[in-house]
Formats: C-alpha cells, sequence, structure tokens
C-alpha cells in the first residue's frame, strides 16, 4: 500500500490536520489516518473532488459523487479502509457501492441538559459512539445496511438516560438513501430525582401475565410486569426504576416479548403506548403514574399511585384513611363517632336480623366502614370480625334478641398512650364528627370536626378538674 494525504483538506475544514485522511490509489482505499477531529461528508468530498482534477490523478478513478447535500456514494471500487473510518465523519451519508453498505447520517436537534450523555440501540445493540464524543449533541453515520440486506429496517434509537435528568428516546428509520435523519431528543432537570439514592434500593421486577385488584370495585385485573417497591414510597420507587433503566445498564430485563438490556428497555408490550421519561411510569405531583400494563405493589404511600391494566384501562387505589386523636394519656376513654344534626347518630343502621354472632343491616355497609372493629346497640359494646354485604360477622358477644338501631364509631376505646389511631377505612366522602375524650380527674374534652379525603385528626385538651373528689 501506499498511503498519500489527501490535499488541501484544511482549505475545507480548518480544524483538520494535513494527514489526518489519506489515501491509496492502487488499491482504491480511503481512512482515516491521524488527528480525532470528526469532519462533514462534505468536506472530504470536496477535498476528493480537488485531487480528483490534478494532473498526476486524472488517470485514476473519481472516489466519491454527491447525490445531494447530504446524500454522498463511494463509486468506481474506491471503498474506506475500515468501518471505524467513518466514525470521524459526520453532516452526511454514504453508500459504500463496493460492499454494497449504507451509512445513514443521524443528528441530535433537540435541547439537552449540559453533560447529557446520548448511546444509540440498533437491533438489541449498543452502536459505538463516534470518536471524541463524550455529551451533548450527536451527529454520527451508522451502518443500516450491511452487503445489500437492511440491518433491523434501518432502524435506530437514541437514548437519553443519566441520572437527575429527564429520560427521552427517539426511534426512526433512516430512508434507503441514507439522508441527514434528525433525532428529536431533550433533556432537563427530573425534579422528581436528585440521584440521591444510586441503588436499585432493593425493587424487584417480574414480568409474566398477572392478575391483580387496585381496589377500585372493578375487580381483578389483567397486568403484564410487577414492580415491588420493597416497602419504599412510591417517590424512592421511581427513583429505583430510573436507575435500573440508567444508560450505564446492560443487565438483561427478562421481558418475555423481548429480552433486552435494561438501557435499552422501553415497553412491557410493544403495542403500549411509551412513557420516554422513565419507561416504567412517570412521577408527579406526589403519584407515580404507572406505564401500561405495570403493577406497582409493596409500597409505603399505596394511595400515591395510578395505574394502567393491561387493557389501557386507568386504575387508581381508593383512598384509605384513618382518624387520630392526640394530646390523650393511658386510661383516657376516647370516642370519635359520626354525628348527624350535631349529635352522635347511633342509628347509623338499622337491624334487618340477628342470628348467633351475626348482625344483618337493612342497608349494606358502606367502604368507610372499617372491616372489623366495634359496633354499639344501645350502650352495648360489640365487636366484629368482618363484613359480608349487609351482615356484620363474628359479633362478639352473642347479639341475639337485639333489635333497633346501631352505629360504628371511628374510636371506641380506652387509651394505652399519647394517641389512639383507628382502623383504616376507605373515603367515600365528607363527614362530620363529634370527639371526646373523658376520665375521672380532667375534664370532659368534646369538639367537632369533619373527616375528609386526608382523614382526620383532633387533639385533645386534657384540663385537670380539681373539684371532683
Amino acid at each position: 500500500m501506499a498511503w498519500v494525504n489527501i490535499p488541501n483538506l484544511t482549505t475545507y475544514d480548518a480544524s483538520l490536520g494535513a494527514g489526518d485522511w489519506q489515501y491509496d490509489e492502487s488499491t482504491k482505499k480511503l481512512q482515516h489516518a491521524a488527528g480525532t477531529h470528526r469532519t462533514t461528508v462534505n468536506a472530504l468530498y470536496s477535498a476528493l473532488m480537488d485531487l480528483a482534477d490534478n494532473a498526476d490523478f486524472m488517470d485514476s478513478d473519481v472516489p466519491m459523487k454527491a447525490n445531494t447535500p447530504t446524500e454522498y456514494e463511494l463509486i468506481n471500487g474506491w471503498v474506506m479502509n475500515a468501518d471505524a473510518d467513518f466514525g470521524y465523519l459526520k453532516g452526511g451519508s454514504i453508500k459504500d457501492n463496493a460492499a454494497n453498505d449504507l451509512w445513514a447520517n443521524f443528528y441530535n436537534l433537540g435541547t439537552l441538559k449540559a453533560g447529557t450523555v446520548l448511546y444509540i440501540e440498533q437491533n438489541g445493540a449498543l452502536v459505538t459512539s463516534p470518536p471524541g464524543y463524550a455529551s451533548g449533541d450527536m451527529d454520527v453515520l451508522v451502518k443500516v445496511t450491511s452487503g445489500g440486506t437492511a440491518i433491523d429496517s434501518r432502524e435506530v434509537s437514541f437514548f437519553a438516560r443519566n441520572l437527575g435528568d429527564t429520560y427521552d428516546v427517539f426511534t426512526i428509520a433512516a430512508p434507503a438513501t441514507g439522508g441527514r435523519n434528525p433525532i428529536p431528543v431533550s433533556t432537563a432537570t427530573d425534579i422528581n430525582d436528585d440521584s440521591g439514592t444510586l441503588s436499585d434500593g432493593g425493587v424487584t421486577i417480574a414480568f409474566g401475565a398477572t392478575s391483580q385488584d387496585i381496589g377500585d370495585g372493578g375487580g381483578s385485573q389483567p397486568y403484564d410486569v410487577i414492580v415491588d417497591g420493597n416497602g419504599l414510597s412510591t417517590s424512592a420507587a421511581y427513583k429505583a426504576l430510573k436507575y435500573i433503566t440508567r444508560r450505564q445498564n446492560s443487565a438483561a430485563i427478562d421481558n418475555p416479548e423481548n429480552t433486552t438490556e435494561a438501557r435499552f428497555y422501553r415497553l412491557a408490550n410493544g403495542a403500549y403506548p411509551e412513557v420516554k421519561n422513565c419507561p416504567f411510569g412517570s412521577y408527579a405531583g406526589g403519584k407515580f403514574f404507572g406505564a401500561q400494563g405495570v403493577w406497582l405493589t409493596n409500597v409505603s404511600d399505596p394511595n400515591n399511585r395510578q395505574l394502567i391494566d393491561s387493557n389501557g384501562v386507568t386504575r387508581t387505589p381508593p383512598v384509605s384513611i384513618t382518624a387520630t386523636v392526640t394530646g390523650v394519656a393511658s386510661g383516657d376513654r376516647v370516642m370519635v363517632a359520626r354525628t348527624s344534626g350535631g349529635v352522635i347518630n347511633k342509628s347509623q343502621f338499622t337491624i334487618a336480623s340477628v342470628t348467633t354472632n351475626s348482625i344483618t343491616a337493612t342497608v349494606a355497609p358502606g367502604a368507610d366502614i372499617p372491616t372489623s372493629h366495634t359496633q354499639r346497640i344501645a350502650d352495648t359494646i360489640y365487636t366484629y370480625t368482618g363484613i359480608s354485604g349487609a351482615t356484620f360477622t363474628g359479633v362478639t358477644p352473642d347479639p341475639t334478641g337485639s333489635t333497633g338501631g346501631f352505629y360504628v364509631p371511628l374510636i371506641d376505646t380506652a387509651a394505652s398512650g399519647a394517641s389512639v389511631v383507628s382502623p383504616s377505612m376507605i373515603y367515600v366522602a365528607d363527614f362530620d364528627v363529634t370527639v371526646r375524650v373523658r376520665k375521672k380527674g380532667i375534664q370532659p374534652f368534646e369538639n367537632s370536626g369533619t373527616v375528609t379525603s386526608a382523614g382526620f385528626t383532633a387533639s385533645a385538651i386534657r384540663t385537670t378538674d380539681t373539684i371532683v373528689s
């Protein structure tokens, strides 16, 4: 081989060195020989056209032709010495006619946060970044046809998945002529991902058809993947899922539909809409919004979820609430009960029938009645262990013979510490309550309030009764 520097390179790109690109007439090869600067295809083409009219080159074939300002061809048997040489080019596509290869050009035109690193996936594998690329916008040639056969339908995907930033991805198929193809990928600071937790937090992902009930009254529904939050908050689980799908993670995600590297994972099912910011779901306003088919479970704040089942139906869990009375002391008798017209509603339910250890009401209790708790018939306190339709089951003591009205207080117990919390119940609508705290030696405390979707909290005032003996 007799490699010769392509003359006049610096005329068309002042950043090039005189010996950065070379040619060999005897083998009809071009190569990037030195330097790190990546030049445009047009600059190389222009330098070759400048070479082609030289007297000593007139008996050699022209190496390259231009079809458009962004589409070029290596002709007359001329080739690149190695695929790596294409890595030092940008700004246009090249068809290698001798090898029947096509190198399309792709460039980013989105707005990227400083430090964003782009990476490319083609046919399930990482495409080597262009030489000298560290971060920011990318302009690169990618082989999309090899030996006359399109690689994955000439599709490539550009990813941006830096922790602390919003994620993005875009897929495009280059035309048969190659061309210059824009990639609109953008990133910004993710206010819900401070990158403080740089681990998966024990969050696990299990793919496979599953049936789950979020409690919205629709019953069990199909999902494609279970994300176990390991007891974390939904916010922490979101960060963990971003960590799992970050650009550095080449570990496999075993999605039955398409096993792929975590950094390339996008969907539980190719027919579903994509959540680009984080492929398992987004986070906003204190709530996790799951991607379609993703069941998020075992989180500390399950009310802060909105999921989409495999059928594309949005599923929102019912809001679980409690009532709390603070400022009490052990031995204080505490009651929180619903009111009607400002007085305790002792006829919240009416007894329809009574059998051993069960009471059937004339109407079924709503979701805002705890599934096991206490109830009062007149002045007698009973406990129950379940509700089936309109029937309270496991009632103790045996209520046989009871008639009339009864009610279920939110709290009806003696305090064992500084606060008392009711059993959980499902929020249905606001309702009014009265709060009573009594114990000989303190003045009776009574107040009123409203239970809302945020639950209810009251603080008792314990004033010493200086008169009682």
